[in-house]
């Protein structure tokens, strides 16, 4: 039986990867979404999907799910996994609008995507909706973190109560919702914020992550609904 996905930010780093990953099992067919869909052209696979998706967009979020449901009438999993993390500065100096981007990208862009793809993950029975989080988002091991997380920090953690609450509102419909850190790994964003980690600090590749968040998120049952997870299956505090 064909398992549908739906990637976001799917045109690099551990989005793309996903893509290429879940897609190389033919009974997978993966949706991959991107705001800049020209970007996916030379991903010609049979049994991928690129479609158009700005995150804050309400519109595209529709027409995305109107395709899915032209082309497979209902999804398995979800994979929320576009985000943004540039504005790595001290409360003090954090700007108004990198506060508010980082909060409609990393909290209001799931949500959207949620209640457009909602209807879709009731028409099969798997049900799973994951939100890329971070390790970074966790109120308790934020004293031990070496960087200013003002925006980006305080966005994800958002994202992880929001998640927690689509469990627990949806948790009886047998749906699976969990956010999950996908590792310190060695993408735009990571190598970004890499003159604030402690010395010796070690990257994992984006393959490395894909595989083992595939692996987790394929094998989540209920039990692992509504906590918070590291791509190795280590539970994190929030």
């Amino acid at each position: 039986m064909v398992m549908y996905y739906f990637v976001t930010g799917a045109n690099r780093g551990i989005g793309l990867e996903l893509v290429k990953l879940i897609s190389s099992n033919p009974e997978n067919f993966v949706f991959a979404a991107t705001r800049k869909p020209e970007s996916l052209e030379n991903l010609a696979l049979p049994n991928v999907h690129v479609v158009k998706l700005e995150s804050t967009s309400t519109e595209d979020a529709l027409n995305a799910a109107k395709t899915v449901e032209e082309i497979a009438g209902g999804l398995d999993v979800v994979i929320a996994n576009a985000g943004i993390g540039n504005h790595w500065v001290d409360t003090l100096k954090t700007e108004r609008d990198a506060i508010t981007k980082h909060f409609e990208v990393n909290v209001v862009g799931p949500v959207i995507l949620f209640q457009a793809l909602y209807p879709l993950l009731l028409k099969r029975q798997t049900r799973k909706f994951i939100a890329m989080s971070t390790l970074a988002a966790s109120i308790t091991i934020l004293p031990n973190i070496p960087m200013p997380l003002s925006t980006y920090g305080s966005s994800k953690a958002a994202l992880n109560f929001l998640t927690r609450s689509i469990h627990k509102e949806h948790i009886k419909d047998g749906f699976i919702v969990f956010p999950i850190h996908p590792g310190i790994v060695d993408t735009e964003m990571g190598q970004d914020a890499s003159p604030f980690f402690s010395e010796g600090t070690k990257f994992i590749t984006t393959q490395e992550s894909a595989e083992a968040l595939v692996k987790f998120i394929d094998k989540a049952t209920t039990e692992e609904s509504g906590r918070f997870w590291s791509y190795d299956g280590t539970e994190l505090p929030w």
